[in-house]
């Protein structure tokens, strides 16, 4: 057999096998768990419930798509993508395992289907006052103690909400609105109510939005039942690393900086 004979021979095995390394490789990353995508995690939010979150030129924007660009800052070994969606979709992505993951309260249900952080990253807070500076009762409001402090005055109400009718007494008089624009149109323009029960959050973006900042006033209550209400980090329960990442990111909680910056975050909102 001459040289070149045997040269195109080994030249020929090397394709041959360097063909079988690309399929072999292919196969490999196919797998679950194995993808090299497996490291870049892909975020679900409601695209209607700013401020928390919602769509700006097909972006998830607002406090949750931060608080979760914020936190795997400091995991180095994911990244993370985020998709706006209605809100049952999202849920339902995720359920599925076409998203990874989302930042809501860890009811029953939704651990059926995904894994949560042992801590919030945001704890939701409706136990706030908000009323209009020009309002003849603000002394009232200002002073009460106890919401029947506040049972000669009407509270403005969202329809249909189940929270409200669970924590607000039924002896104080409502005025329902449709959804919170209608509700802060009630209060500081037709003055058909004297206060609303919101997270401070919500109420200051809707009164922005609607051009009633300088006559919003906003108090810290403690006399509101269930009122908190924790949003923790949940992750797919078909992603092959779902504990890994939510072991990462209770150890990302724990650390001080995190928090501090957390905590930053969290004041420009409200």
């Amino acid at each position: 057999m001459t040289p070149e004979v045997t040269l195109a021979k080994k030249h020929r095995m090397e394709r041959t096998s360097a063909a079988l390394c690309g399929v072999v490789m292919i196969v490999f990353l196919a797998l679950p768990g194995v993808s090299q995508a497996s490291s870049n995690l892909t975020f679900a939010f409601g695209d209607k419930s700013p401020p928390y979150s919602s769509s700006l030129d097909d972006r998830a924007v607002g406090l949750f798509p931060d608080l979760v660009q914020l936190t795997f800052s400091f995991i180095p070994g994911y990244t993370t993508e985020h998709v706006v969606l209605p809100w049952a979709r999202a849920q339902y992505n995720v359920q599925l395992g076409l998203a990874d993951g989302l930042l809501t309260y860890p009811s029953e249900e939704r651990k059926e289907y995904a894994v949560f952080s042992d801590k919030p990253l945001f704890t939701q807070d409706f136990g706030h006052l908000v009323y209009s500076a020009d309002n003849p009762n603000s002394d009232l409001i200002e002073s009460a103690t106890s919401f029947a402090d506040l049972s000669s005055l009407t509270v403005i109400v969202e329809r249909g909400s189940r929270w409200e009718e669970d924590n607000i007494p039924g002896y104080l008089e409502r005025e329902p609105g449709r959804d919170m624009k209608a509700m802060m149109h009630l209060l500081m323009l037709r003055e058909a109510g004297d206060f609303m029960v919101q997270p401070a959050e919500d109420a200051r973006y809707i009164a922005q939005q609607l051009g009633y900042s300088e006559k919003l006033r906003v108090r810290q209550v403690h006399f509101i039942p269930n009122s908190r209400i924790p949003f923790h980090i949940g992750v797919s329960r078909l992603h092959p690393s779902a504990m890994d990442v939510i072991n990462e990111v209770d150890a990302v909680t724990q650390n001080p900086e995190f928090q501090s910056e957390l905590n930053t975050l969290i004041r420009r909102y409200r």
